[in-house]
């Protein structure tokens, strides 16, 4: 056999190996951002996974669950960021909800809760008020829940996830994103599940680069 069908064989069986190892393709299953999103990983950490979300979106009610699971399982070096959306103003309500659960201290009882709220309970929560009643259950006044989504700390945030949603390319909920620039397809990896293990591969993948 000639050297150069040797060759051939040998480029032809590694081009196989890469492509066996690259499951995950840039343009099939995830596309790149041309402007990278700022992210807020920073010290030890590697790397962040992004959930934009929306509390009237079922598929992101779905998710939930898994999502939670996933985050559990993420290694310490590896953050995990839920991005409320901010498509329009009506969701203006729903971001500050968010936030202000987090900066109250309630997040993680109140996250699932609201999710509940909307589509258990069949209740969708669409004003400032009807939040602040709601937050009463996890022992916050409604002064005091006003008062927080109201307040410059909350406006931030809300600015941030304006920013972020529109900068994103994101069409709909709930999308999964990896260090600010990967955008995963959820329907062409296999499902919203699926896209946070893509995410998390293409945040170990950088940091090994």
């Amino acid at each position: 056999m000639s050297k150069k069908i040797l060759m051939a064989a040998a480029l032809s069986f590694l081009s196989l190996f890469a492509i066996a190892e690259d499951k995950w393709v840039e343009g099939v299953h995830y596309k790149t951002l041309v402007t990278p999103l700022p992210t807020s990983y920073s010290g030890d950490e590697v790397g962040e996974i992004m959930e934009f979300f929306s509390y009237g979106c079922i598929h992101c009610a779905n998710l939930e669950p898994a999502a939670q699971a996933f985050k559990s399982s993420l290694p310490d070096t590896i953050r995990f960021s839920p991005v409320p959306v901010m498509f329009n103003e009506r969701q203006s309500a729903e971001v500050k909800a968010y936030y202000s659960a987090v900066l109250l201290k309630v997040g993680d009882e109140a996250h699932q809760g609201i999710f509940n709220e909307f589509h258990v309970a069949r209740k969708p929560l669409r004003t400032d008020k009807a939040f602040a009643k709601f937050f009463t259950r996890y022992g916050v006044s409604e002064d005091d829940y006003l008062a927080m989504a109201n307040s410059f700390g909350v406006a931030g945030k809300v600015n941030q996830s304006i920013q972020l949603t529109g900068n994103s390319g994101i069409q709909g909920t709930p999308a999964i994103m990896a260090n600010g620039k990967y955008l995963i397809d959820s329907g062409a990896v296999g499902g919203n599940n699926v896209a946070l293990e893509v995410a998390k591969w293409l945040v170990e993948r950088d940091a090994q680069q």
